[in-house]
């Protein structure tokens, strides 16, 4: 208990002493966890958007006129077989006739006496998360227009091929802004510690003399760390939440009516904790390499 005691006041009495450069550090690691958790707030709307627009994206596969029932079963079995097809539906051709008149709603009556012959049956593909962020819908629909009972194929070829690209896109933006900003962080954090070691180096050496372990000199430059990055953390989500709330001010003012149909969501509860636990382990490894590089180091 005395130990722990010792190592948060010993803390706290640093952080004072270095108030400008603790300071300085907390600013600067909120604004490099800013602009990561921007980017981040934008990859969760796009990505809700781009979900919404998947769903929407379904291949559809005109069957051949004059097959058999068993050739349509088989031709079921076939489509759910292809790997890519998450699930299939099938319309006859008075289900497409049906479909076709609720369509044109008030129109109807211009088909008055038209037989549902004049349409094909079709089946309509709806396709997995996997082939269509891979860019695997080309490769499903030749498979599927391939079948012996299938005469034609449509999609949106032009509207498949964007939305893989923003997927894969947005990926790669996000591993490697991430992986920017973490190292960017982990050398702030590492430089402040330096810092702050050299303006201790005295007293390590005299705690050193008296036998204190690498573990107890270092304990307080690890807290420091912690503190620096959850108050950093913390200040980031604060300046995120101010610029969402602009955000969908301006946007309200903007767009108006439009708005209504525009959902612009903040991170969930979930992910900010998960933002804070990631961020503190993030400190404590910084604070833990830098700390014992260079009190190990200390004469």
């Amino acid at each position: 208990m005395d130990k722990i005691f010792y190592f948060i006041s010993t803390t706290i009495k640093r952080i004072k002493i270095n108030l400008y450069l603790n300071i300085i550090t907390v600013v600067t690691i909120a604004v490099a966890l800013l602009i990561l958790n921007i980017f981040f707030l934008i990859y969760i709307n796009v990505h809700s958007v781009l979900g919404e627009w998947q769903g929407k994206i379904n291949i559809i596969a005109y069957v051949k006129n004059g097959i058999s029932a068993d050739e349509i079963r088989q031709v079921s079995d076939e489509l759910r077989a292809i790997s890519g097809v998450k699930g299939i539906k099938y319309y006859s051709q008075q289900d497409a006739f049906n479909e076709f008149k609720k369509e044109l709603k008030g129109q109807s009556a211009i088909l008055k006496g038209v037989s549902p012959d004049i349409l094909p049956a079709y089946f309509v593909i709806s396709l997995s998360d996997k082939a269509i962020a891979e860019n695997g819908i080309d490769s499903v629909a030749s498979s599927i227009k391939r079948l012996m009972g299938i005469s034609d194929v449509q999609y949106g070829k032009e509207l498949a091929s964007k939305l893989s690209g923003v997927i894969i896109l947005m990926k790669m933006l996000s591993i490697g802004i991430g992986g920017f900003i973490v190292f960017s962080i982990l050398i702030i954090i590492s430089n402040t510690i330096r810092i702050s070691i050299f303006s201790k180096k005295d007293e390590i050496g005299i705690l050193k003399l008296v036998g204190a372990t690498n573990l107890f000199i270092e304990m307080p430059f690890i807290l420091e760390g912690i503190v620096q990055i959850t108050f950093g953390t913390g200040l980031s989500i604060l300046l995120l939440y101010a610029i969402y709330e602009f955000f969908i001010y301006k946007l309200e003012g903007s767009m108006g009516v439009f708005f209504t149909n525009v959902s612009v969501i903040f991170l969930s509860r979930e992910a900010i904790i998960v933002i804070f636990i990631g961020s503190i382990l993030l400190g404590i490894a910084g604070s833990i390499i830098t700390a014992g590089k260079f009190i190990r180091n200390a004469n």
